[in-house]
């Protein structure tokens, strides 16, 4: 006898099927339904495919799984074909007979644990800074709360937390409580900068988050995805140095942080793209330094104006390629928490204030949209993937028809 074709199985009879909450089911293996729900409020984007099985103890258990491909092509992540479900489905069945982690058990901190392993087998470049935001704003309040209980308001109130919780301080690690200092939540720069911080952290649970809900480790993102990031919180004007004040930190630096600020002013990399780098990273012939490594994943060759050239031939001199190419007095490389003492001193000899290291990272690639180069190519320079960031730090820097034509008909005093 013929089997029966499911009703699930094309576009056309699916289509045929009355909008309804109640799903149509079909067996797709012993103990493993897949199920399809035409909802009356689809609007045009499809059904959904579901899977029901039970767990080791018996319990009944259902998850939705997708989007069916009725309308958006399938991706077979997201959306669906009717093979791709019935294989997802079984996939989550088996997850449950293995006695897998299930929707309801998996914790924030779970989720965050599989998300930084899942994204550093991956190459992620960013993942030290993202686990060490997780370990101080996340874990502490969220890590502990199944995925499943959170809701718009328990992610929001924690978001607004962050803004309004006292700053710490370092503590010594055997202390037995952390040291903390109330902040001046009437200062808009203070509420600006501690928003901006509210903001990063959420996108790294969000990135955890919905990596467990593309993986169906949990099976409704409502609760962050509807939670929104505050807006106008990086407004904040970046700061460059004049060429006066370039001169005069130069000029007051000598020795291993001299070669640390000159270098980063005529190459625009990172502090951690100056430390990495190496004496073979040099290319002599080419005038250039070349950095593996950087936030972006993307490795770069960054040429060097006549003095960058002379200051890393020298660095580079007679020394195996092997070695770090910057070098603190006594040899060894450059580390983050090391370079703060002789920098801090440096700002006071050079009676400068509020700058920080990155700042000279601003400032090179000022002064060359100042000096007239494209945006693309300070882009190019600072290893970004596209000019956005450059047009919103520097666009207003290049010479420009609309500038220049108001400074000439503007009325004038």
């Amino acid at each position: 006898m013929a089997q029966r074709r499911s009703l699930l199985s094309s576009k056309t009879s699916r289509a045929a099927l009355p909008p309804s909450d109640a799903p149509e089911w079909e067996v797709i293996s012993p103990g493993v339904r897949l199920g399809y729900r035409r909802g009356r409020g689809s609007r045009g984007q499809g059904g959904s495919w579901l899977a029901a099985s039970r767990s080791v103890e018996g319990k009944r258990l259902q998850e939705r799984i997708g989007r069916a491909d009725d309308v958006i092509a399938a991706d077979g992540l997201k959306t669906l074909t009717h093979e791709q479900a019935k294989d997802a489905a079984r996939t989550w069945a088996k997850s449950l007979k293995a006695g897998g982690e299930q929707p309801e058990a998996l914790t924030v901190n779970a989720a965050l644990d599989r998300y930084f392993e899942a994204r550093a087998a991956e190459g992620m470049k960013a993942i030290k800074d993202a686990r060490s935001r997780a370990a101080f704003h996340i874990r502490p309040k969220l890590g502990s709360i199944k995925v499943a209980d959170l809701t718009i308001e328990k992610v929001r109130a924690w978001r607004d937390g962050m803004v309004t919780a006292h700053k710490r301080l370092r503590t010594s690690k055997l202390a037995e409580k952390a040291n903390t200092v109330a902040v001046d939540l009437f200062d808009p720069e203070v509420i600006r900068r501690r928003r901006d911080t509210a903001n990063r952290t959420l996108t790294t649970l969000k990135a955890a988050l919905n990596w467990a809900f593309n993986n169906r480790l949990v099976t409704d993102d409502a609760a962050w995805r509807l939670v929104k990031p505050y807006r106008g919180t990086t407004a904040a004007r970046v700061r460059f140095l004049s060429p006066d004040e370039q001169k005069k930190l130069i000029a007051s630096s000598n020795g291993a942080i001299r070669d640390l600020v000159s270098a980063a002013l005529v190459t625009g990399a990172r502090f951690g793209e100056l430390a990495r780098l190496r004496v073979a990273d040099y290319d002599a012939a080419n005038k250039s330094v070349f950095v593996a490594e950087s936030k972006s994943g993307k490795p770069r060759h960054i040429p060097l104006p006549a003095g960058g050239a002379d200051l890393f031939e020298r660095l580079a001199s007679n020394r195996p390629g092997g070695e770090p190419l910057l070098r603190q007095e006594n040899g060894t490389a450059w580390a983050p928490a090391i370079y703060h003492r002789p920098w801090k001193a440096l700002l006071a000899q050079a009676k400068l204030s509020d700058v920080t290291l990155h700042e000279l990272r601003h400032t090179y690639a000022s002064t060359m949209v100042r000096n007239g180069a494209p945006l693309i190519v300070v882009a190019q320079a600072l290893g970004h993937s596209d000019t956005r960031m450059a047009e919103k730090h520097y666009a207003h820097l290049a010479p420009s028809y609309v500038a220049d034509t108001i400074r000439r008909l503007a009325p004038d005093i």
